[in-house]
């Protein structure tokens, strides 16, 4: 056989191999309730291949609230990011649970317009939320309540959506502060106002993981395996290397590379490190949902959650 010949035969079986692992790969769609930074693990694990090389085509695609969860049900996607809604669909009967968390605790920053120096500033004033009812809600109450401020006595709340819209009523000046994800706290900071707090530093409530069906869990093991091993290595990565992560910020994001750093800075802080939620913060979750549900009955975390095949993977990527 020539050199040449050799060549050839070797270039044929690489791409055919290659061809292999393509038609090999499983179709899976995740929805995130935002392109934002609080998913910053998955985006990780879909930008850098760690789904990939699960044997996973994964596709991240943004559905917000309800419809998120009505499509899990449905099996229009097959994974969610949404901590609350997965809890609430579990009490109610949905046949889902929670099978990883990586945003351990709130992704967000109270951010006040120049002139509102400190919380206080803020009695007498509006403070812009997403919705009524729900996390977002509670985690400003909370927040703000921690302060002495109780709404709507002492502050009002407006409900305006999601963080973009947030942010301009408050350029706009319709409101005074609102509660705001990382990525936008740059640009808020760019504008010149000011953060006041961190609510981490007041609730450990945990906001976002994936949920699967109890379905999935029995009948595709194997696949929830490894879709739960490629978001946990992005989890780890996103501490064990800030340059990486980084550089997934700017291509994801769009951001600016300074902007990103600082972006990263304000939001490494919300993450765990072994894809489960504290105890703390779970049972604060489940209080919350069996409030908002007015439930007489206090919730179980067993009939929310299903981190047996998260313990295995843990196992086997040494983390204790």
């Amino acid at each position: 056989m020539s050199l040449w010949l050799a060549i050839f035969v070797l270039l044929a079986q690489f791409f055919a191999g290659d061809l292999d692992v393509l038609a090999q790969q499983r179709k899976i769609r995740i929805a995130l309730p935002s392109m934002s930074l609080t998913d910053l693990p998955l985006a990780i694990a879909y930008k850098r291949g760690f789904y990939r090389e699960e044997g996973l085509d994964a596709e991240l695609i943004q559905i917000a609230g309800s419809p998120a969860a009505a499509a899990l049900v449905a099996e229009n996607v097959d994974y969610i990011a949404h901590t609350s809604r997965i809890v609430a669909l579990a009490v109610r009967g949905g046949g889902v649970k929670l099978i990883f968390s990586h945003a351990v605790k709130p992704s967000f920053y109270l951010v006040a317009r120049p002139e509102i120096k400190k919380i206080n500033d803020l009695k007498r004033q509006t403070v812009g939320i997403s919705s009524f009812g729900g996390t977002s809600y509670r985690l400003t109450k909370l927040t703000l309540e921690n302060f002495g401020l109780y709404p709507p006595k002492d502050v009002a709340l407006r409900a305006l959506g999601e963080d973009s819209l947030r942010l301009a009523a408050m350029i706009g000046n319709s409101v005074q502060a609102t509660l705001l994800a990382p990525d936008y706290v740059t640009k808020a900071r760019e504008l010149g106002f000011n953060v006041l707090v961190y609510s981490g530093d007041v609730v450990e409530l945990p906001m976002n993981g994936l949920g699967t069906t109890d379905k999935k869990i029995r009948e595709e093991r194997d696949e929830v395996r490894r879709v739960i091993r490629a978001s946990l290595r992005g989890l780890r990565f996103l501490h064990e290397d800030r340059g990486g992560s980084t550089a997934v910020i700017i291509d994801w994001r769009k951001m600016t590379p300074a902007n990103a750093e600082a972006a990263y800075d304000l939001g490494v802080r919300i993450f765990g490190r072994d894809g489960a939620p504290t105890d703390k913060g779970l049972r604060l979750l489940l209080s919350i949902t069996q409030e908002d549900l007015k439930l007489t009955k206090e919730i179980s975390s067993s009939v929310v959650t299903d981190f047996r095949i998260l313990k295995e993977v843990q196992k086997e990527l040494g983390i204790q």
